[in-house]
């Protein structure tokens, strides 16, 4: 069995049944009683302005165990899986308005026959994920520095050649001179790989955070959910996933 977390701060978002399960995130007022949160439990939903998706990521690995496979999206962004726009270029993401996403086979698949779809993906790869940006005139780490503080950006990678000194041949592979940059922090593999996958990187990003000021702006104050987006990377290629990327769709007026 497969459950995908739709990571929300909106009552209804579009995608909402058997498959897709609303997971509302941080500590502010419930939007409905009928959606799980993730301030209840082993949780980090005080931290959501700082790491984002990644407080509902959190409560799924210490508190979820009954999917064998399971996935985290985001309320206006989702995996396509089945590809009509496979070659989009220069983004793996299509911008759509939700009444054109309402007509999406994602959208009106039953959802069992979506989650055969999944499964039969999955029983070929360890992870699916979002399609690659390739990122041409630069890489994995030039772009986090371009637009975010370079001074926790280098931490954190020492923070990793310490912890886990089989990564440095890595960090350099795949962050300093990786072009390839699967974004979004969306996933779906099985819990196993999901539970080991996040024991790595909360270990990184929780030492990280004892050792640096946040930003008060409130963008860059979202640090920690921008380095594991690029983390991901890192992870999945040193440990030889077989991925199986896919496009994703991004609703614009949500």
């Amino acid at each position: 069995m497969i459950k995908i977390f739709v990571v929300t701060h909106k009552e209804n978002p579009p995608l909402k049944n058997d498959l897709f399960i609303p997971l509302q995130v941080g500590v502010n007022e419930s939007i409905t009683n009928s959606i799980i949160r993730d301030n209840i439990l082993d949780n980090i939903a005080n931290k959501n302005s700082n790491y984002c998706e990644l407080t509902a990521a959190y409560w799924i690995w210490k508190n979820y165990n009954q999917s064998e496979y399971v996935g985290i999206c985001h309320y206006r962004r989702y995996l396509n899986f089945y590809n009509p726009f496979y070659n989009l270029k220069p983004s793996s993401q299509k911008k759509i308005k939700l009444a054109d996403f309402k007509k999406t086979k994602i959208f009106n698949k039953d959802p069992e026959v979506l989650q055969k779809k999944i499964t039969s993906i999955l029983n070929k790869f360890d992870i699916i994920i979002c399609k690659p940006y390739d990122l041409k005139k630069g890489t994995i780490t030039k772009n986090y520095c371009d637009d975010h503080r370079k001074e926790d950006w280098d931490l954190t990678k020492k923070i990793i050649a310490e912890k886990h000194s089989e990564y440095k041949e890595s960090i350099i592979k795949y962050l300093d001179n990786g072009k390839l940059f699967h974004n979004g922090n969306m996933m779906i593999c099985s819990k196993e790989k999901f539970d080991a996958y996040h024991a790595w990187l909360f270990s990184i990003l929780f030492e990280l955070e004892t050792k640096i000021e946040i930003p008060k702006e409130q963008y860059q104050a979202r640090l920690f959910g921008f380095i594991s987006e690029r983390l991901l990377n890192l992870y999945i290629y040193h440990n030889n996933f077989k991925i199986k990327a896919v496009p994703s769709y991004r609703i614009i007026d949500l």
